[in-house]
């Protein structure tokens, strides 16, 4: 059993990959959230405090005018989504690494490496659904997440350590 238990960490990593894998598989109808924010706010509401925001993301015009209010809102939901479960994969990623006992930089670099590659084949999984495209401005988002998520995970392993040193 020692000898397992440091492949044992991998498992909240390989979750999320899973996670991410289905959320994937699953065509935009599936996943849109914009019925349920047009019920919870009107889209006055909406244009008096995002009206005059417009810039692009990919080919797309992203504003309040060009996609709905709704729509307008369910973007930044969406790419918070993107940002923080790539932070979360990043996280369990150097708590994997972490056990077969690399550095923390290595561990760093190696996480966000993953992470990046992961969402790479994400995204190509991604355009082969239904409703869904492949965009290289999702995989940079999602490789800035990881980095935060990997670059925190250290800083609270490294806190945590010194906390421990200080007891002892």
């Amino acid at each position: 059993m020692h000898n397992l238990r440091p492949w044992l960490r991998w498992l909240p990593a390989i979750a999320m990959m899973a996670i991410l894998f289905g959320f994937s598989s699953q065509s935009y109808e599936e996943q849109s959230l914009v019925p349920e924010i047009e019920k919870s706010t009107s889209d006055q509401w909406i244009e008096n405090r995002f009206g005059g925001i417009r810039f692009s993301y990919g080919d797309y015009e992203i504003s309040v005018d060009s996609v709905g209010g709704a729509s307008f809102i369910e973007f930044f939901i969406r790419k918070a989504a993107h940002f923080g479960s790539y932070a979360l994969l990043a996280a369990f990623l150097v708590y994997a690494l972490g056990g077969l006992g690399r550095s923390n930089r290595r561990c760093l670099l190696f996480a966000i490496l993953i992470a990046f590659l992961y969402a790479c084949t994400d995204e190509l999984h991604q355009s082969f659904t239904p409703g869904r495209t492949a965009m290289v401005q999702d995989v940079l988002l999602d490789t800035i997440g990881a980095a935060c998520g990997a670059a925190f995970t250290i800083l609270l392993k490294s806190w945590w350590g010194n906390r421990k040193d200080r007891r002892a």
